[in-house]
């Protein structure tokens, strides 16, 4: 009875998480160079915050581990998509021994917008692994009336 409790609570937590960050997970596809020794990252969390402002939206998106050159951003028109290629290899001694840890991999993120934006005038950068990414709004086109003369 216990070891059911425990797939329970397990089955549980795993919901719970899984809800709360269905939408940033994000897919790595591993590299296949054969220098790479890639392992199969698999899936991973990338955490945004969108947030709309007077004239514009704001997308902050944790990327830790990169380089902005190996980021690309394009906008269409109510969603913003995120890619690039991660590619972190880290080095340290404890001891007599050497521990190595490498992460190579493809990844996307697709992220929806509250309202279309423009890619025109939009601003970016990127900062101690944080994206920010200023989009201007699209303006609607407003109502207007047109005058009827005579024919």
């Amino acid at each position: 009875m216990e070891l059911h409790q425990t797939w329970k609570w397990l089955a549980e937590g795993w919901r719970n998480i899984s809800d709360r960050a269905a939408y940033a997970l994000t897919h790595f596809s591993p590299s296949h160079n054969e220098a790479d020794s890639a392992v199969g990252i698999g899936w991973g969390l990338m955490a945004a915050d969108v947030s709309e402002h007077g004239d514009y939206v704001r997308v902050e998106l944790e990327a830790p581990g990169l380089d902005k050159e190996d980021i690309d951003v394009s906008v269409d028109d109510d969603r913003i998509v995120i890619s690039g290629q991660k590619k972190y290899e880290s080095e340290r001694r404890e001891g007599a021994m050497v521990v190595t840890e490498r992460a190579f991999g493809r990844f996307q993120r697709a992220i929806a917008l509250p309202l279309g934006v423009a890619s025109e005038g939009a601003e970016a950068s990127y900062r101690r692994g944080v994206l920010s990414i200023k989009l201007p709004k699209v303006k609607e086109p407003g109502r207007r009336s047109i005058e009827i003369t005579r024919g």
